[in-house]
């Protein structure tokens, strides 16, 4: 064995040569870390700049080629030449000499003009000062200053127009001096300014390349960093130089990033994700484990919109999030779950009360319904409980035992011969039943119960009662009282048991439903299943919401979600290999799993019937999933600082408030709201009804002057296909097309003369009603146009509900609300026009009652009706004055066709008609007529 050896004779070469190399290995992976692979944003950054280059660059080039054509260069030449000539004219001795006077006179004149406003002003205010004084003491000599003051007022206003003329004048000699000049100066222009504009945009890249720079947003009230434009550079630009990201600009730039500035909102808002990361995309998305909020994709980030907007109004791109909203409440999810914001309107039940159910139904329905709701309704909103015969007769016994005594005894339908069920058919199709209800096979849900098959359920003598008076059987339905005759009542009900009843069971063994011990179990399985959370059920009130509550389902950690024995099975589908992957998509991976079939993840698992999973299934399709995932992934659990809310103005708070009360009773159902609109590709907005379309393009009478073609309201005008852009047209309410179609065939009248049978068109109701009148009319509804088969129910609403419609209807014409003056209405208005025109009214009604006019021949005047057929009738002058706007009756009377296109009230007024009568212009004879038929009568 060798002795150690001494200290100084040792070496420490080998293990300096390794550490220096390790050292060495470490920092240039240190300084490659963070030079490269932790800027991600760096190599984004330049890629963009080069991008942005490139395109400048080939829009350049693009430019260039298209200047030298032969043909452009020979134009840009000749424009020269031109404009060289033009110079040379312009250059002569007197053309110079009279250029320079005219505008050392302009000078002059504008020099004089501000002098004259002055000393006008201070006339002004003078002549003020001494009609003040003369009101506190009148006196001859102060009256007299006064007029002499305004007799100076008056000098200096003259002089000051004259001035006016004169440098108008002279403004007009010199802009025809040099019109030639200008012209070519500004085509000459036009032939080089794309290249221009790009070869300053290329030097000043090359010049001034932009920094690599990390852009970051700090929201201090809610402590997040934002530098997700660190990547996204070109995000807020006006044009994206790719289509690809991170190149891309924002979609819709002013609508999204208009409203909500970057600055103040930055992107994580909206986008989730982890703001603050930058060392990889990744990252940065937050789709990393555990993130609580990874970006949104796809249709998800609409629900994001619930963070700031959800005080009812509807937000451009996010319509999926409102329609799960709206099917959120439409199947009333919150009468299981507690939902903040959800299921506000106490004034109505999710499903109907079942306490008469014994005189409603025949009692073989009740089983067949409770077993598969979807089988006898395809489009009810009653979901499927999965229940056994044996259970569905259990609840069937309860609600029958403790259904209230039967009132109505006549169950059985009398016979109805042919013409009568002709007539209920008519009186169905054309009183507005099918405004709400489909009476035919159908696969949508509709807003009302379709009635295909209602003679299989309902009881006749029940459902004449239900025609009649619909709030006395349930007091919280929505179904309006259409004010039927009772015989009128009889023929409808039997006109749909007549049809709907193919598959009536006139025997059946119903002992059971007495059984006590049945119904026991029944009360025990509707208390598990909840159902009186939707129902009004004896025995039942009070009783709570039996599901969880979601109001911050969308912020829920992904732990506590119970994935059963699928976790491995939801997760894959959704692309993942476990939960906290990303937590975004697993917790939407699980909603759209519960939603289609909710109690799968019992599957495998032994569960006591208590533990049992409860939920029924809706039986929805792809994309009312989506629109309801969309919905619930909006709610969280949190509150962001009052500056991110989007607090609604009165106005549209308004009308997001009657929208969704014209929405709750289907106002739409028999009345169209809108107006058709087309957008041409340059931008012009035309606003009417279409009258006709065609392959080459759409004819469309205007509703509202277009300012920007000068076409005035009433004219019809044609767009061709090619110039269309946009196209919003409105679809004719399934009532409105089945009343035209009648009478142009039964009657053979045109479609636009058989329109006056249906519903009234509600666009610009604001401008044309008083608002206090609507509020009355939709409290105590009355027959407006009693000649009219359709009626205006009655829909018994509160008080806030007709304040809300009747707001709704003026501040959404931007006319005053509450409040409106109306000059008519001062004491002595009539008087002072008399004392100008003798015989004022006088003259208007001689008119009125004319041959020439013949008003009566039409219209109704309170309890007399007029001659000649229906078509030809209008509505009663009786309740002008208390219906109608004096500004809309003096537009009407002038052009009826501009605000009412298809209308058959004549244009009466025109230049030189009627002098024998009214003596004037043909706005001076509607001014006249107005105040006869707001004063006349």
């Amino acid at each position: 064995m060798l002795p150690p050896k001494k200290e100084e004779e040792k070496t420490y070469s080998g293990a300096f040569a390794v550490t220096s190399f390790i050292l060495v290995i470490v920092t240039v992976w240190a300084i490659y870390n963070e030079t490269v692979e932790r800027r991600p944003w760096k190599r984004y950054q330049e890629q963009y700049n080069n991008v942005k280059y490139k395109k400048i660059k080939e829009a350049y080039e693009k430019d260039r080629a298209f200047f030298e054509q032969e043909d452009i260069q020979k134009e840009y030449r000749k424009t020269k030449n031109e404009l060289e000539r033009a110079r040379k004219e312009f250059e002569d001795p007197s053309v110079q000499k009279e250029y320079k006077d005219l505008l050392v006179e302009k000078n002059r004149f504008h020099n004089e003009l501000e002098k004259l406003r002055f000393e006008a002003t201070a006339v002004r205010n003078e002549r003020m000062e001494k009609v003040y004084l003369y009101g506190k003491e009148k006196n001859e000599d102060m009256k007299r200053q006064i007029e002499q003051l305004e007799d100076r007022d008056n000098t200096y206003n003259a002089k000051i127009q004259d001035v006016k003329r004169k440098l108008t004048d002279i403004n007009n000699r010199i802009n025809e001096i040099r019109n030639e000049i200008d012209s070519c100066t500004d085509r000459l222009q036009a032939f080089t300014a794309g290249l221009e504009k790009y070869k300053r945009q290329l030097a000043n890249l090359e010049e001034f390349r932009p920094d690599l720079q990390r852009y970051q947003i700090y929201l201090t009230d809610i402590d997040i960093v934002d530098r997700c434009m660190s990547c996204h550079v070109g995000i807020n630009e006006p044009e994206g130089v790719s289509e690809k990201q991170p190149y891309t600009s924002h979609p819709d730039r002013e609508v999204y990033l208009g409203n909500h500035p970057p600055e103040k909102f930055g992107c994580v808002l909206c986008h989730g994700g982890q703001a603050s990361a930058t060392t990889s995309v990744k990252k940065a998305h937050g789709e990393v484990e555990y993130w609580l909020t990874p970006l949104y994709r796809g249709k998800s980030i609409q629900s994001s919109c619930l963070r700031c907007h959800y005080e009812g109004r509807e937000v451009k791109g996010a319509e999926i999030l409102w329609e799960g909203k709206r099917l959120f409440e439409e199947l009333g999810c919150y009468g299981c779950h507690e939902t903040k914001g959800t299921g506000r309107d106490k004034n109505r039940m999710i499903g109907p009360d079942l306490y008469p159910i014994k005189e409603k139904v025949k009692p073989w329905w009740i089983t067949q319904w409770l077993k598969d709701p979807k089988e006898f309704r395809p489009t009810t909103s009653m979901p499927d409980f999965g229940l056994s015969t044996e259970e569905s007769q259990a609840i069937a016994a309860y609600l029958w035992q403790n259904a209230n005594e039967i009132k109505t005894h006549d169950k059985k339908a009398p016979s109805f011969n042919e013409e009568q069920l002709k007539k209920g058919m008519f009186l169905f199709e054309h009183t507005g039943c099918i405004g709400c209800h489909p009476y035919k096979e159908n696969t949508k849900r509709e807003f009302a119960p379709g009635l295909s098959r209602i003679g299989e359920k309902t009881n006749y003598a029940y459902m004449v009662d239900w025609i009649m008076n619909p709030k006395e059987k349930q007091p919280m339905t929505r179904m309006p009282d259409f004010r039927l005759k009772e015989e009128n009542a009889h023929l409808i009900a039997g006109y749909l048991m007549k049809k709907t009843s193919e598959n009536i069971v006139e025997e059946y063994d119903t002992g059971w439903l007495e059984n006590e011990d049945l119904a026991e179990e029944g009360r025990s399985l509707i208390k598990k299943y909840g159902c009186f959370g939707c129902h009004g059920i004896p025995g039942m009130e009070g009783l709570g919401e039996i599901g969880a509550e979601l109001s911050a389902i969308g912020s829920k950690y992904i732990q506590l979600f119970d994935f059963g024995l699928l976790e491995k099975k939801i997760l894959h589908e959704a692309g993942l290999d476990k939960q906290t992957e990303n937590v975004g998509l697993a917790r939407k991976a699980w909603l759209r799993a519960k939603l289609k079939d909710p109690r799968q993840f019992d599957k495998g698992r032994y569960r006591t019937p208590d533990e049992q999973l409860k939920m029924p299934d809706f039986k929805l399709n792809d994309e009312e999933t989506d629109a309801l995932v969309t919905f619930l992934e909006g709610l969280k659990e949190e509150e962001l600082p009052k500056k991110y809310h989007a607090e609604l103005t009165d106005k549209q708070l308004a009308i997001a408030e009657g929208k969704r009360i014209a929405g709750k009773y289907n106002c739409s159902g028999c009345h169209q709201f809108d107006s058709d609109r087309l957008i041409t590709d340059e931008g012009i907005e035309f606003i009417g009804m279409v009258k006709l379309e065609e392959e080459t393009g759409i004819y469309i009478q205007l509703l509202e002057d277009n300012k920007i073609t000068r076409h005035k309201a009433g004219e019809t005008v044609f767009i061709d296909t090619e110039q269309i852009k946009k196209k919003d047209i409105t679809t004719e309410t399934e009532l409105a097309k089945l009343i035209v179609d009648y009478h142009v065939e039964e009657e053979g009248i045109m479609p636009q003369e058989a329109s006056v049978f249906t519903p009234p068109l509600l666009y610009g109701e604001g401008k044309k009603v008083q608002s206090n009148w609507v509020f009355e009319f939709l409290k105590k509804t009355f027959d407006l146009r009693p000649w009219l088969d359709v009626k205006m129910p009655s829909f018994d609403m509160s008080d806030e509900e007709a304040t809300a419609l009747a707001k709704f209807f003026t501040v959404r014409d931007g006319e005053p609300y509450p409040f409106e003056f109306f000059e008519e209405t001062k004491r002595d208005y009539i008087k002072e026009k008399e004392q100008q025109f003798p015989g004022y009214l006088q003259s208007a009604k001689k008119l009125f009652e004319s041959q020439d006019v013949n008003c009566l021949k039409c219209h109704i005047m309170g309890d007399k009706m007029p001659e000649g057929e229906p078509v030809d009738w209008a509505p009663d002058l009786t309740l002008a004055k208390k219906r109608l706007k004096p500004k809309w009756i003096k537009r009407w009377l002038l052009d009826p066709q501009s605000i009412q296109p298809g209308t058959k009230m004549p244009k009466f007024f025109q230049e030189g008609e009627f002098q024998e009568y009214i003596p004037g212009t043909p706005e001076e004879q509607a001014e006249v007529m107005k105040d006869f038929i707001w004063n006349g009568y």
